[in-house]
C-alpha cells in the first residue's frame, strides 16, 4: 500500500522526508486498521463514512475495520515514484470475515486508499496557504471506491497474490489425503513388517491400506488387493460437498471415507452426516465397481480378544492397525496444535482491534465536545447579531422621528409662504435627499422662487427691500422678518 509521500500533497499540506522518515511516524504504522465501507448499489468502497446523532451527541463510524497492517510482517520502506518518496507497506485483509471486501480487491486489483493521521505539530502558511505538517501519527488506513479523490497524490493498494501450492496447504492437503485413505506397500517378505513400518511416509503417490483377508478377496473378483480397493476409494470420492477451510475458503471435500471392505460390504465414515460409521453392500460388474449407498445402515465395532499364532497376514494387519493408530494419534494432535494457533491469533487480533475501536470512540467524543463549544459560540454571536440590528432599528427610528420634527418645524417657520398641499408634497420629496440640509436647501428655493415671483408681481425694489418709506411712520414691523413682511406683502 502506497499511503504517504513526501512534498505538497492534494489536500495542501506538506510533509517533509524528514518527518515521513522520523521514529515516531513509522512506528505508529504497526496494528493500524484496514477500513472499508461498501456501497452495495455501487458494488465498490465508498469512502470516511460516519454518522453524528445530534441528540445523542454521538459519532457512528460506518466504516469497519477489515485488516491490518501487521508489526511482524509489514514490509515498511520507501520507493521514488514521480519524483516523490513513497512510504509502503504491506497490508492483510481477514479472507473470512470480509469476503465481499476480498471480491472487489480481486476484481480490481489497484484500490485507491487514504490514509488516517493525528498531526502533532504542524505550522500554517497564510501567503502560501500550505499545512507544514511538522509531526503526525498514522491511525488508519481506508480503501475508497474509484469515483473518490485520495488526499496524498496516487495513494492506492496493489493486490499480491501468493501461491496455492505453498508448504503449510501441502501439508494440510497430505493430512487430509491421510484421514481419508491409508496404503501399504505391495507384497512384503515375512519379517519385513518392522522395516516397512519404519520407512512408511506420508505422501499422495502411496498405495492404499487394506485390511482383513485381502488376497482371498481379489482372487474371487479377479482384481489385485489395491486394484479392488481402488476402485472401490474412486466409486466413494464422486460424492463430494462444498465446504469452508480454516482460511474461510471454499474447497470441494469428499463425503464418505472409506475404512474397509469384504466380500460384499464396504465400511466407510458418512462425514456429513456427523461423522457416522456405516457400510454399504457393493457388486462388481465385469471389473466396474458399483457401490449401492442408497441401501447403507449404520454400524458399531465390537472389540475382541487378541488371539496368539496369527499367521503372517495377520500378523502384517496387526502391525499395520498399529501404525495406523499411531499415525492418526500423530495427525490428530497435529490439528489440535493448529486449532489452539488459531484461536490464539484469533483472540489477539481482536483484543488489537477493540483497543483501536476505544480509540476512535475517545476520539468522537472529543469532537463531539468541540462541535458542541463551536454551536455555543456560534449562538452566542447570533444573539449579539440580534441585539445590534434591534440597536440599528432603534437609532433608525429615532433619526425618523427627528427628522419628521425637524421638517414640521421648517413648515412652521415658513407657514405664511407655504400652503398645506405644498407641505404635503414637498413631505413626498424628503425621501429622496440624503440629508435634512439639502431638503431644508430645496425648500428654501422653492420658497425663494415664490418670493421674488411675488416681488415682481407687486414690482418691488430688491434694493429697498425691507427698508421703510420716508413718510412712513415706524411701527412694529421692525422686529418682523424678513419673511414675515413679503409674506404679509
Amino acid at each position: 500500500m502506497y499511503v504517504t509521500h513526501d512534498g505538497i500533497n492534494n489536500n495542501k499540506s506538506n510533509i517533509d522526508l524528514s518527518v515521513l522518515q522520523s521514529e515516531i511516524t513509522e512506528s505508529s504504522i504497526l496494528d493500524i486498521p484496514v477500513l472499508a465501507h461498501i456501497l452495495t448499489e455501487d458494488e465498490d468502497f465508498g469512502e470516511h463514512e460516519m454518522e453524528y446523532d445530534e441528540i445523542e451527541k454521538k459519532i457512528t463510524y460506518i466504516e469497519k475495520p477489515i485488516g491490518l497492517v501487521s508489526s511482524k510482517n509489514h514490509n515498511y520502506h520507501y520507493e521514488e515514484v514521480d519524483g516523490r518518496t513513497y512510504a509502503v507497506v504491506d497490508g492483510y485483509i481477514w479472507n473470512v470475515y470480509s469476503q465481499d471486501a476480498i471480491d472487489i480487491i480481486n476484481r480490481d486489483e489497484n484500490i485507491k486508499l487514504s490514509v488516517e493521521l493525528v498531526i502533532d505539530e504542524s505550522i500554517y502558511d497564510k501567503k502560501t496557504k500550505i499545512l507544514d505538517i511538522k509531526k503526525f501519527r498514522y491511525t488508519g488506513i481506508t480503501l475508497l471506491g474509484k469515483k473518490y479523490g485520495t488526499g496524498m497524490v496516487n495513494a492506492h493498494a496493489e493486490l499480491e497474490r501468493f501461491s496455492e501450492t505453498d508448504e503449510f496447504s501441502d501439508k494440510i492437503e497430505e493430512l487430509n489425503t491421510f484421514l481419508m485413505r491409508f496404503s501399504q506397500n505391495s507384497e512384503q517378505e515375512p519379517g519385513d513388517e518392522k522395516s516397512n513400518l519404519e520407512s512408511y511416509t506420508l505422501s499422495k503417490e502411496e498405495d492404499k491400506v487394506v485390511l482383513k483377508k485381502k488376497q482371498e478377496i481379489a482372487a474371487l473378483f479377479k482384481l489385485t488387493v489395491n486394484q479392488l480397493y481402488s476402485e472401490l476409494s474412486r466409486a466413494m470420492s464422486k460424492h463430494t460437498y462444498i465446504d469452508k477451510n480454516w482460511y474461510g475458503e471454499s474447497v470441494e471435500r469428499t463425503c464418505f471415507w472409506l475404512n474397509d471392505y469384504d466380500e460384499s460390504f464396504v465400511y466407510y465414515v458418512d462425514v456429513k452426516d456427523n461423522y457416522m460409521d456405516k457400510k454399504a453392500p457393493y457388486s462388481l460388474d465385469g471389473d466396474n465397481v458399483n457401490v449401492d449407498l442408497d441401501n447403507c445402515s449404520r454400524i458399531k465395532y465390537s472389540p475382541i480378544d487378541w488371539e496368539d499364532g496369527m499367521s503372517d497376514e495377520d500378523s502384517e494387519t496387526s502391525a499395520t492397525r498399529e501404525m495406523m493408530s499411531s499415525l492418526e494419534t500423530e495427525a490428530l494432535s497435529k490439528l489440535e496444535e493448529i486449532k489452539v494457533e488459531k484461536e490464539t491469533m484469533t483472540t489477539e487480533f481482536t483484543e488489537k482491534i477493540t483497543e483501536k475501536d476505544e480509540s476512535i470512540i475517545e476520539l468522537g467524543k472529543t469532537i463531539a465536545e468541540m462541535e458542541l463549544k463551536f454551536t455555543t459560540s456560534e449562538q452566542l454571536l447570533v444573539e449579539k447579531d440580534e441585539a445590534i440590528s434591534s440597536l440599528t432599528s432603534e437609532i433608525a427610528k429615532y433619526k425618523e422621528e427627528e427628522d419628521i420634527e425637524k421638517v414640521d418645524s421648517l413648515f412652521v417657520e415658513y407657514s405664511a409662504l407655504i400652503t398645506e398641499d405644498e407641505k404635503r408634497e414637498l413631505t413626498e420629496k424628503r425621501a429622496t435627499f440624503s440629508t435634512f440640509n439639502d431638503f431644508e436647501k430645496e425648500v428654501k428655493l422653492f420658497l425663494y422662487d415664490r418670493i421674488v415671483k411675488k416681488a415682481k408681481e407687486h414690482k418691488m425694489n430688491f434694493i429697498s427691500m425691507g427698508l421703510p418709506i420716508d413718510n412712513e411712520a415706524p411701527d412694529d414691523k421692525k422686529t418682523q422678518s424678513l419673511w414675515e413682511r413679503l409674506g404679509n406683502n
